[in-house]
């Protein structure tokens, strides 16, 4: 209990679905901060923040402010017509109309007419207009400019990125190598549902000596509400058992259960690997998450489930580590892991770490789940079902 105590006040395992929902508003966050990033608002918005704040906005409306009328060309223009007005001849032409071919007469009337073009009085009003800048496109970027920093999304975004830098920083070290839901009504093909050895040298399978179950090929495996179940009954079967004195010998069992592995078909050096799991609680059968290799060693223990206890390690042939959890088991699903480099392993449930080990482990690992019977079970009991939700497996990012 103290054991327990200290565990619970030093290690806080978080709820598996408060982890869950953790990770699910993280990721709901990054696709929202994605979706800002890429839109077309957002574009916009760096566009005129970079116009904006560079002072070249500022810098074009005050240019437009400071457009007078009377340091115009139109002015100037307005100015040589009232002075060509007061001619002689021009008088003399506006109240008599001779001298219409002169000079003066001819610029005065075509001056007039230039004057008098709605394009000429559109430029005047707008010289004289004190609010002219208000109309100007840098202004209307201005205006654009903080209308878009207001906007909800861009306020958002600063927030949602704060929120998620620890898990986009993690996150982005990952790319996924290995994944199953189990949403296919049958096992996929990625996996193989008998022990590697057997597979290879006797075309079918057996049990290891001191297991008291036969495990099947497949039998003991199924695949129903998005769950990989492996089933330990309580039934007679024929099987091989090997031994160390004698090799493979038959042997009638009582139980069957089941293993499912991906030996054949993938294996990762390194990276990480989680899975969401049942663990049963009976504590006459186990269940392991587990790597395993061509040989016997190196092997890694993700999880097991071992007399009702947690049992996690690593063995790779001279050294060897092994960690039993003073976790309770409660009837709920755990998320468990590791994190495997070149020097070290460190476990994790519900995304605490609850362990870790210096041990070299280098080579190519598969992955397997397996269940099996330690002591004699009551039918009350059986079948037991040791329940796999999903499977992730990621590699660090070259």
């Amino acid at each position: 209990m103290i054991e327990f105590l200290k565990y619970r006040i030093f290690n806080p395992i978080t709820s598996t679905e408060k982890y869950e929902k953790t990770i699910a508003e993280m990721d709901n966050n990054c696709k929202r901060i994605g979706e800002i990033l890429d839109s077309e608002a957002y574009n916009n918005f760096m566009k005129l923040k970079e116009y904006v704040e560079s002072g070249r906005c500022r810098n074009d409306i005050t240019v437009v402010k400071n457009q007078k009328f009377k340091n115009s060309a139109e002015y100037e223009l307005e100015k040589k017509l009232e002075l060509l007005k007061k001619s002689k001849k021009v008088k003399k032409f506006l109240a008599t109309g001779d001298n219409a071919n002169s000079f003066d007469v001819e610029e005065y009337l075509k001056l007039k007419q230039r004057l008098e073009t709605a394009e000429f009085k559109e430029k005047k009003a707008y010289l004289l207009d004190r609010q002219k800048h208000k109309k100007c496109k840098a202004y209307k970027n201005l205006e654009e400019y903080k209308y878009l920093k207001n906007s909800d999304d861009i306020k958002l975004l600063p927030k949602l990125q704060k929120s998620c830098k620890e898990y986009i920083a993690e996150m982005s070290q990952w790319k996924g190598s290995f994944s199953d839901d189990f949403v296919s009504a049958v096992l996929e093909k990625k996996w193989i549902t008998q022990p590697v050895t057997a597979l290879r040298h006797l075309q079918k399978s057996y049990s290891q000596s001191g297991d008291l179950q036969f495990t099947t090929d497949g039998k003991n495996i199924n695949v129903t509400n998005s769950l990989l179940q492996i089933l330990t009954r309580k039934e007679q079967a024929d099987g091989l058992l090997w031994t160390d004195k004698y090799g493979f010998v038959s042997k009638k069992f009582s139980y069957t259960s089941g293993i499912v592995s991906t030996a054949t078909k993938f294996v990762q050096t390194y990276g990480r690997i989680e899975a969401k799991i049942l663990p049963p609680k009976t504590k006459e059968t186990y269940h392991a998450f587990w790597l395993g290799c061509e040989q016997m060693l190196p092997f890694v223990n993700i999880f097991c489930i071992n007399n009702g206890k947690i049992q996690v390690g690593a063995f790779n042939g001279y050294q060897s580590v092994v960690k039993k959890l003073p976790i309770p088991l409660k009837q709920k699903f755990y998320i468990v892991g590791i994190e495997w480099n070149s020097s070290e392993i460190i476990w994790k449930i519900n995304g605490t770490k609850v362990f870790s080990a210096k041990i070299l482990i280098s080579e190519q690992m598969y992955l397997a789940f397996s269940s099996g019977v330690k002591d004699e079970l009551n039918n009350a009991s059986l079948p037991v079902s040791f329940d796999i939700d999903w499977i992730k497996c990621y590699k660090h990012q070259k």
